[in-house]
């Protein structure tokens, strides 16, 4: 029970920790991390359209997931990406009409078969990364209690 509820945690904190970086980003095109291996996403704020881009080999692939909601590319920012709980399930928010499309994709192999997430390595960087902030926290915390303590 405690390992299914922490392991929701986990995978709850890795989206939001890959997410935010991606929502910092100024401009039409956002990159989105994405936990299948190889793999990120292209999405157009304008358009809303999302693309998986894929490297192996140095080379690299796009297939569309999904196509343009919109053939107005001035409208920057009218799309907003939003992740699900699930993995490989997105949801496109049109801030104009106030809409949503829900996108489902996980990519295939060559031989057709779903590329698992690479949810293990994600789970330890955000295990580190914790650790890496819960620390500096611990130092701001130890600097504060130094500062003011008081000399009798």
């Amino acid at each position: 029970m405690f390992y299914c509820t922490m392991k929701r945690f986990l995978i709850l904190a890795i989206a939001l920790i890959l997410t935010l970086p991606a929502f910092a980003q100024v401009g039409r095109y956002k990159d989105i991390k994405v936990l299948y291996p190889g793999y990120t996403l292209k999405f157009d704020t304008a358009t809303g359209e999302l693309t998986a881009v894929h490297y192996d080999n140095d080379q690299l692939f796009e297939e569309v997931i999904l196509k343009k909601l919109s053939h107005d590319p001035s409208q920057i920012g009218r799309y907003e990406f939003r992740r699900m709980r699930r993995v490989g399930t997105y949801q496109i928010f049109d801030t104009v009409t106030g809409e949503y499309t829900t996108v489902k994709w996980k990519p295939l192999d060559k031989n057709g078969k779903e590329v698992e997430a690479d949810i293990d390595t994600a789970v330890t960087n955000a295990v580190e990364k914790m650790k890496k902030i819960l620390k500096g926290l611990e130092d701001k915390l130890d600097r504060t209690q130094k500062d003011t303590s008081v000399v009798v």
